[in-house]
């Protein structure tokens, strides 16, 4: 009955200190969230439930952005948070033994410079134990390609929110044609610009707007040792 008590009271302070964490992600205290993160991570807070409030925090922000209430002062300052929790979290993220999951490669494409879901995207899949090599931002065409022919990644992974990422990304996929890869590389698309249809046009294999989606997107070419016709 004690050992119950105390497991009760245990998931009760839990609930509590996520609640706290969540109100200082949404209110903005960026000079105290890295803190707040470290100091339940001491505690024993579960570093996957912290992800996924951030990740609901990012989520909410994202919204009232769309809304016209928060503008991209508000979106920047909430993407640097997501970072210092995340780079505070990634010690403590436990991998299943020491091979990889698999191997990705990341970015987004010349001519965008946005990087807040694709961040968010490489947590995800850092913590579900992936490798990622995220090129970054502004990344040409060939820069993806020989990312690949280096790692020998078999999904590659494109963020991008403004249409004029959209001839880049084309351009990958050609080249990867061009270069022999493309019948054993997914090529994922993202970000807010990005549709079904695009990805169609693109001769993308999947497409979504949404992190977490893309984690189970790529999970399934893994899992079912997928391989492209």
């Amino acid at each position: 009955m004690a050992a119950k008590k105390k497991a009760d009271s245990d998931g009760t302070q839990r609930h509590v200190d996520l609640a706290v964490f969540s109100r200082a992600f949404l209110t903005f205290q960026i000079d105290s969230i890295d803190a707040r993160a470290a100091d339940m991570l001491s505690r024993g807070a579960c570093p996957k439930d912290l992800l996924d409030t951030c990740r609901q925090c990012m989520e909410e922000i994202g919204t009232k952005f769309e809304a016209g209430e928060y503008y991209l002062p508000e979106l920047v300052v909430a993407g640097e948070m997501f970072t210092r929790v995340s780079e505070r979290l990634e010690p403590y993220i436990q991998k299943d033994g020491s091979t990889s999951a698999g191997e990705i490669v990341l970015g987004t494409p010349k001519g965008d410079i946005h990087h807040l879901g694709k961040d968010i995207f490489k947590v995800l899949a850092e913590a579900s134990g992936f490798s990622v090599h995220d090129l970054g931002v502004d990344v040409a065409p060939h820069g993806f390609v020989q990312k690949i022919k280096e790692t020998g990644a078999s999904v590659l992974g494109m963020s991008a929110l403004i249409t004029a990422a959209f001839v880049p990304m084309q351009e990958v996929i050609q080249l990867l044609e061009t270069s022999g890869l493309r019948g054993r590389v997914h090529v994922v698309i993202g970000g807010g610009v990005t549709t079904k249809d695009m990805a169609k046009r693109l001769k993308a294999d999947a497409q979504t707007q949404d992190a977490y989606q893309g984690l189970q997107i790529v999970r399934s070419f893994f899992s079912k040792g997928k391989t492209r016709r």
